[in-house]
């Protein structure tokens, strides 16, 4: 059906741009909102999403809701105004309630022990000095992770205590007085695996009759693939399966990503689940599927509609600045890329595109993205891209691409065809 004549609002913090700027397209009116509130906001939290003519930057949805057809939720914490719309009759995409699977971490690892998915040794610790205690004694490699709140810190990995001591310092002054209050979940390493996961959306615990298996090169790129469902790798699928009756009691419509650690004993741990657009890979998603608009209208009313492959391979190399961690960077390339350059916290000036320092401080402002009926070929369609896009200290991976095809060797080596 033609949705010319519908209102979409999507509902963003300023990662998924790219994603709202190319289904915007298939729509009557699309608004974007960013929330920005706090006691005292800034330009920059108000500047992301805005310039693009396919987006109309709106302050206050809230005041408009009789006037949108279809709500598009793309990241979270936003799911009681979700669930608000819900109740009110309206069309809703996103996680609603689902969410929490993502945001209280140790409860979710408990809950896949009772549903018979395999989770590696975990300790949930209290304050910055049960967690200094426990790595100072710790024998192996860790993961140290927050829960719920993500911009305290990223995940890092300990092998040594001695080695993440002023980090263990760092995360005390950052944390003021709430060091001694504060969650930790600290993970054992799963050797000898291979990472995989799904990289889609679902509606209520079904899934869609296509999907993308893919291979993200971390902090660096992403290789993928699209294929019918029944294809996907069998941990991604048994995953997805042990799940559905959770995603159902949530009324999940929305999308959905898995982060897979396969062992060659054939065990597959759900390491994190993702209950929101992935970046990397809602970049890969926009290049190998088409028909998104009509798949979040159907899906926000609970019918499930598989998106249509437009591109067997894709690939992304994630673009990188450390002057961006700090201050705004201006990115440029030709207006031909426009669709293919996939910036986060991106804003518009005229002609001109800059990607919108944040306070965490963020040195990936994007990715570049190839697409095309072999994997040789996307690849090379993305390194030709990325030589084209200039900014100040600016990089991109595009080594990452080559050791995507050794990853793909090694899933081989665990019985997962790419």
């Amino acid at each position: 059906m033609s949705l010319k004549d519908k209102t979409v609002c999507f509902v963003d913090n300023g990662l998924f741009i790219s994603f709202c700027r190319k289904v915007a397209k298939d729509f009557g009116r699309a608004l974007y909102h960013k929330p920005f509130q706090s006691a005292f906001p800034r330009t920059n939290d108000l500047a992301p999403g805005r310039g693009f003519p396919e987006l109309e930057w709106c302050e206050q949805p809230q005041l408009i809701e009789d006037e949108v057809d279809l709500w598009v939720f793309l990241d979270l914490y936003q799911s009681g105004w979700q669930e608000r719309l819900r109740k009110q009759g309206k069309r809703v995409w996103g996680a609603g309630v689902g969410e929490e699977m993502e945001l209280h971490r140790w409860e979710f690892k408990e809950y896949l022990k009772k549903i018979g998915l395999p989770v590696q040794h975990c300790e949930h610790l209290k304050g910055i000095e049960e967690l200094r205690k426990y790595l100072q004694s710790a024998k192996g490699t860790k993961y140290v992770k927050t829960s719920y709140v993500r911009g305290d810190f990223e995940t890092f990995k300990c092998d040594d205590y001695n080695i993440v001591e002023p980090r263990i310092a760092e995360l005390a002054h950052i944390l003021g007085v709430k060091k001694e209050d504060y969650e930790f979940i600290v993970e054992d390493e799963i050797p000898d695996c291979v990472e995989i996961g799904y990289d889609g959306f679902t509606i209520d615990g079904g899934f869609p009759k296509f999907g993308m298996q893919a291979y993200e090169i971390k902090d660096a790129g992403m290789i993928g693939v699209a294929k019918p469902y029944e294809q996907l790798a069998e941990p991604v699928k048994l995953v997805n399966k042990k799940l559905t009756p959770c995603l159902k009691d949530a009324n999940f419509r929305g999308f959905f990503c898995t982060e897979i650690r396969y062992t060659k004993a054939k065990e597959a741990y759900f390491i994190d689940p993702c209950c929101r657009l992935g970046t990397p890979s809602n970049e890969l998603l926009q290049e190998l599927f088409g028909n998104w608009a009509q798949v979040l209208w159907d899906g926000a009313e609970g019918v499930l509609t598989s998106p249509s492959i437009i591109a067997k391979f894709g690939c992304l190399a994630i673009v990188q600045s450390e002057f961006a961690t700090n201050d705004w960077l201006s990115v440029h390339y030709p207006k031909e890329l426009d669709e293919y350059v996939k910036l986060r916290f991106h804003t518009r000036k005229g002609e001109k595109n800059y990607v919108v320092p944040q306070i965490i401080g963020l040195p990936d402002v994007g990715c570049v993205v190839g697409a095309g009926d072999s994997l040789l070929a996307a690849i090379k369609q993305c390194k030709e891209r990325a030589e084209q896009i200039k900014g100040f200290q600016l990089s991109v991976n595009t080594q990452a691409l080559d050791k995507g095809l050794e990853v793909i060797k090694d899933g081989e080596n665990f019985g997962i065809k790419f």
